[in-house]
């Protein structure tokens, strides 16, 4: 039951607002990074159980599907600092947390006031979503995922499977209206790249620094690029035209 942070597995909505939030943090020298985005009700379940069944601090009061998490419409922001996380809210970190406030009101997502990381999409409620009713614009990595946590789960009831006809758009190169500046920097490729740093090149959740690592390409791998973003290529390892992740373009080289 470890942290899920891979965009693939948020709405297609939140996973651009993500995006976006990000890209802020990167203007302003935040040092935040997505710590959790879709989380099972597995892991919920146990951590709601801290406190109750089991010893430790409370650190949640939702149970299982009872969390916009669950559904992947909500992100966990976290500070990472001389690369360990950090919850620290005192002192000179208190700014920081206000900040990532102001920030995600900007691009759409509500913080809590009682749990700061937490950022949910503000447009739909926890009733509507126990009941099926998933905002607009679902893809099939998304309702893929969400359909697994459905039909897996058997402690309790859950929530009507997504339906709809889903497509699987470049993961995640859809903007949006909270966005627009992100569609003039995202360009199509269709080419064999090769690894040039020595050491081994990192490949992140996301385009930036502030997503987590996945993976760590060794030196000279072949690997399909597939799109462009600002200095940031979207990869596939597998060939077969999903993404797997991001690598900074500065370490790769067409492989003629």
């Amino acid at each position: 039951m470890s942290r899920d942070y891979d965009l693939a597995h948020l709405h297609p909505v939140v996973r651009d607002k993500v995006v976006s939030l990000t890209k802020k943090f990167e203007q302003e020298s935040l040092p935040f990074r997505l710590c959790e985005g879709f989380r099972s009700p597995e892991r919920q379940h146990h951590l709601f159980g801290q406190s109750r069944t089991r010893p430790g601090p409370r650190v949640t009061n939702a149970d299982a599907w009872s969390s916009f998490h669950q559904y992947g419409v909500a992100c966990d922001f976290v500070l990472f600092i001389d690369g360990k996380w950090s919850w620290n809210d005192k002192g000179k970190y208190k700014k920081y947390w206000t900040r990532l406030h102001v920030l995600a009101k900007e691009v759409g997502l509500k913080p809590l006031s009682w749990e700061l990381p937490h950022l949910q999409l503000e447009s739909i409620s926890l009733n509507e979503l126990k009941q099926g009713k998933y905002p607009a614009g679902g893809d099939e990595s998304w309702a893929d995922n969400l359909s697994d946590a459905i039909s897996n789960w058997t402690l309790s009831p859950a929530p009507p499977m997504p339906s709809g006809g889903f497509q699987r758009p470049p993961l995640p190169d859809t903007a949006t209206e909270d966005s627009p500046s992100l569609s003039s920097s995202i360009s199509s490729i269709s080419s064999q790249y090769r690894v040039t740093a020595r050491n081994g090149l990192y490949m992140r959740a996301g385009p930036s620094t502030h997503f987590n690592v996945v993976s760590t390409l060794a030196a000279n791998q072949l690997l399909q690029v597939t799109h462009k973003r600002d200095d940031w290529y979207q990869v596939d390892l597998e060939g077969d035209g999903l993404a797997d992740g991001y690598c900074h373009s500065g370490y790769l080289v067409a492989n003629d």
